[in-house]
């Protein structure tokens, strides 16, 4: 039987999460990409309200359906990389992770990676509307969730880096081997 390793890539939107782990996925062949925002748990009736504090709302998402899949790949996988925004911080994943990466990204870049990814062909008035929300109080959660999830990761790269340094970069510090 083969015992996984469970890498949790983590960081805020737009900050380049499902691109690096997409990429290991595809270095690291017998490996399975568990992503968080496959679930909509953030739209279940159960999540918390965006305005929440990330240190309360963490262990407020219902993680079950991730788990269930996580768990039936469990062991069936030498990698299961997990895309998923809050590093160790939720204790229904925590106990299962051997590693977490956080991806930090300076929020300009963020920002505008969000409007580039989200807002195409959407109208200015949708975009401002955004620009707004994010100045008066995404950017502040953003900022809080950074400084809470990154605290105790196992390794924070820069996500301005190239992907290939990146991915490298991933490798050699949690010493990854195909």
């Amino acid at each position: 039987m083969t015992k996984s390793i469970v890498i949790v890539i983590s960081g805020v939107t737009a900050g380049g999460k499902t691109t690096l782990i997409n990429e290991l996925h595809k270095e690291f062949i017998d490996s399975k990409v568990i992503s968080f925002d496959d679930y909509s748990i953030d739209a279940f009736p159960s999540a918390p309200p965006i305005e929440t504090p990330v240190q309360e709302a963490v262990n407020q998402y219902d993680l079950r359906p991730l788990m269930k899949d996580f768990l039936s790949a469990k062991d069936r996988f030498s990698f299961i990389f997990i895309d998923f925004p809050f590093g160790y911080k939720h204790t229904m994943l925590e106990s299962y992770i051997t590693k977490t990466v956080y991806v930090k990204t300076p929020l300009d870049i963020v920002f505008a990676r969000q409007i580039v990814r989200d807002y195409y062909n959407k109208s200015t008035e949708e975009i401002t509307n955004w620009a707004k929300i994010y100045l008066d109080s995404a950017r502040q959660i953003f900022t809080d969730h950074e400084y809470f999830v990154s605290e105790d990761a196992d390794l924070i790269i820069d996500g301005t880096l190239p992907l290939a340094e990146q991915l490298k970069f991933v490798k050699k510090a949690l010493q990854l081997k195909n």
